[in-house]
């Protein structure tokens, strides 16, 4: 049977051996891992120890005793820990008395841990810890009585380790003196405990022992929590968590994450507490207020140590109530859901859901990202609140997949950028959960886009009309998810609905949806939304000027998709721009034929008779090609800038010249074959240089072409002086191109930019 006890209540009892075959202590090494679980432990023993409301149990300690020794199985780095905190308070409160019992505890791995130990006790009086402000283990190494060959000893290493953290954290207490130390060393309610159980209880050889410890590791971070859960479980005394739970957690529910492990993997530890972490991160985001904005430094802090799958100090969940009764009985039915979930049946379309489920439970497993966490929540929500007394039954089934359909459309179409964002969408999703109780649909159906809070206001309206179109006529149903399965439009498909309004009745017609969307999905498939000869967007050009403002630039749209900020900013924004682009659009796609969409697009650019710059768009392929983030910068003073970043400071060309030297490229005249040989274009960085075309050499010179307000021609010699320009047949030829160049109206442009 275990004991609950103190460190210092342990002493009282027995010796304290570390064995030989014991690893070295670990928890002061230096890596990432270890540092996090040495800031956190330590942190939680200082606000166990100084405020006298809480507490703090560390699990089971294992061990053997032997002639009142207890030779320590599992327990040495939390131990050793515990030890160095009482070296350090009773040293810093002048509890000199400590010494002969702290001499207790020592260390059989190595001599030299042994020596250290002994020697940081028997001169624990040469440190006045109050006056050491930088680093603790520096004064300890410059002490007299140690040896430097000490230094190499790992466990001697961490403990110098841990006694800075420890120096770091508990410094300012104190100042509390002896009361600091009373309270470590209390026996009334005290602020650390463990379970000690005795091995020899239960009869174990020297043989067993030797190989329980043989894989010369810590118990890993789950286990450890598993072990706090339990213990915190039975606290709570609640009828309401299923008896089956911890059989299931060992049997059933392993089988589940074991299914999910990565391919080669032999341990589930760290997907299995992921998955606990991500339970207990939806309830500290329930719990806490709507944010206005941003979530204050400490809950900020919360929220990304429990998402990115760092180490978590069980009394994070303590405080912040993280497994409830309420909680630990939803949990398991969601675990026993995705235990049976392969013997589900009944449900149209469920082989879809099924393998929906899978990928929304796996993401959370093994990604960090919010989005991959809210669309776990909108999984967990549904299965974790609908009557775990009933059977999973069709309706029911039926139920998850419209609330994952329109839940996952809600929030993979909104930009995720902060922990508060996270924290908005998960009260939103517990605000949608009353559309549980009876049909999902008709309820959605019968709510307003206002009552819809955080997710992106295009999609929730979307989302009603839709609803209202499937209640009232189910047939729409396969119509829209048709249309919603496309890679780009990603489940938005709003502006399809917007092609087919009736202006007379105002309703919508289905067989114009089906051609548009059927139409639309070619044009945006990966084949021909970004061609090498970007016939989508010069197409569209001919329509008209469909390009829409970002900052100072004008874009001509990518195909780029990654997240929703990458796809509002882009096509969408022609999607959805209802006073003119999407017109430009549904125009274009009233002059394409069904099947032959491509040989449309080529038609009308073939055709086009554009007199404004648009004509050189699309003429000219390259012209937007030029434009690595298909972004331009307009200047009617001067030029029309193609950028190749986002910004004047990248490399650019300027349109009028770069047409020109694409005219130039192209032209056959035999007589400028020569000229052709020297010419390259010069793109620049800065507003301070114009881009251009360049000659070299030319009569000794460099022959520059630029435009500002029209086309010029410079001779400039190695010094930047200009020098005279002697007339030839290629200089002929290249004026007489200005004028054709130079008979774009700049008034026509700033008229187009501004509508």
């Amino acid at each position: 049977m275990s004991v609950k006890q103190t460190f210092w209540q342990l002493l009282d009892s027995y010796d304290v051996e570390i064995p030989i075959i014991q690893r070295d202590y670990a928890q002061g090494r230096s890596d990432a891992k270890a540092t996090q679980i040495r800031q956190g432990f330590v942190q939680s023993l200082y606000e166990m120890v100084t405020n006298p409301a809480v507490s703090t149990d560390l699990d089971f300690i294992y061990g053997s005793v032997k002639n009142d020794v207890l030779v320590l199985l599992d327990g040495q780095q939390r131990l050793t820990t515990l030890f160095l905190l009482h070296w350090y308070v009773s040293t810093g409160t002048q509890a000199l008395e400590a010494r002969e019992k702290l001499a207790k505890f020592r260390y059989e791995t190595r001599v030299s841990s042994r020596e250290f130990i002994g020697s940081l006790l028997t001169f624990s009086d040469d440190f006045d810890l109050l006056a050491i402000e930088g680093s603790l283990s520096e004064k300890i190494k410059d002490a007299h009585w140690f040896f430097s060959i000490w230094g190499n000893d790992p466990t001697v290493q961490s403990m110098l380790t841990m006694l800075d953290e420890i120096h770091r954290v508990f410094r300012p207490a104190l100042d509390e003196s002896e009361a600091l130390w009373g309270k470590l060393v209390c026996n009334e309610n005290p602020p650390v405990t463990f379970h000690f159980l005795n091995m020899d209880d239960f009869s174990l050889t020297d043989e067993l022992y030797i190989k329980m410890n043989a894989r010369g590791r810590a118990l890993t971070e789950f286990e450890n929590f598993k072990a706090w859960l339990q213990g915190y479980s039975e606290k709570i005394e609640s009828e309401e968590i299923p008896k089956h739970f911890w059989h299931a957690m060992d049997k059933e529910w392993t089988d589940v994450f074991w299914q999910q492990r990565e391919s080669g993997m032999f341990e589930i530890d760290d997907i299995y507490l992921r998955f606990f972490k991500s339970v207990a991160l939806a309830n500290v985001a329930k719990a806490l207020p709507l944010p206005s904005k941003k979530l204050s430094g400490k809950d900020d802090a919360l929220v990304n140590l429990l998402r990115n799958g760092s180490y978590v100090a069980v009394q994070h969940y303590v405080e912040n109530d993280s497994f409830t009764a309420e909680t630990l009985t939803q949990l398991a039915s969601f675990l026993d859901f995705m235990h049976k979930l392969q013997t589900l049946t009944g449900c149209e379309g469920e082989s879809d859901l099924k393998l929906l489920c899978r990928e929304l439970f796996n993401d959370v497993l093994k990604k960090k990202g919010q989005l991959e966490q809210v669309r776990f929540y909108a999984f967990y929500l549904y299965v974790a609140l609908v009557d775990e007394n009933e059977a999973w039954d069709v309706a029911k089934l039926t139920g998850l997949a419209d609330w994952l359909a329109i839940a996952l459309r809600l929030i993979n179409n909104t930009s995720f950028d902060s922990s508060a964002d996270y924290v908005r969408a998960i009260h939103s999703l517990n605000d949608l959960s009353d559309c549980f109780e009876g049909d999902i649909l008709q309820n959605f159906a019968a709510k307003n886009a206002g009552s819809i809070s955080f997710f992106n206001e295009q999609q929730r309206n979307e989302e009603i009309v839709k609803s209202n179109l499937i209640v009232n006529d189910s047939d729409w149903k396969s119509v829209l998810q048709n249309a919603e399965s496309h890679g780009y439009f990603y489940g938005q498909v709003g502006f399809l609905l917007d092609s087919c309004i009736d202006p007379e009745t105002g309703g919508y017609c289905r067989d114009t949806f089906i051609s548009n969307a059927n139409k639309a999905s070619v044009l945006f498939s990966d084949s021909l939304i970004e061609t090498n000869d970007l016939l989508l967007q010069r197409a569209l050009l001919s329509i008209g000027d469909y390009t829409i403002p970002v900052g100072s630039n004008y874009s001509f749209c990518k195909s780029a998709k990654g997240n929703a900020r990458d796809r509002n900013e882009n096509w969408r924004r022609v999607f959805n721009d209802k006073k003119h682009r999407q017109k430009l659009l549904f125009e274009l796609l009233s002059k394409l034929k069904e099947g032959e969409e491509e040989q449309g697009l080529i038609d009308i650019v073939t055709s086009t008779n554009t007199k404004d710059w648009r004509q050189y768009f699309i003429k000219y392929p390259e012209v937007i090609g030029s434009c690595k983030e298909r972004q331009a910068r307009f200047n009617y003073d001067s030029d029309v800038y193609l950028l190749k970043s986002l910004r004047m400071s990248g490399k650019h060309k300027g349109l009028m010249t770069y047409v020109l030297y694409l005219e130039l490229l192209n032209n056959s005249n035999p007589e400028l074959a020569n000229l052709k040989s020297v010419m390259k274009y010069v793109s620049v960085s800065g507003d301070s240089l114009a881009p251009g075309i360049m000659f070299t050499p030319w009569q000794g010179g460099d022959l520059h072409i630029e435009y500002d307000e029209g086309f010029s021609l410079e001779l400039l010699d190695s010094e930047d002086e200009e020098l005279q320009l002697h007339p030839c047949k290629g200089i002929q030829i290249i004026r007489a191109m200005f004028p054709v160049i130079e008979s774009i109206g700049t008034d026509d442009e700033e008229e187009l930019k501004t509508a």
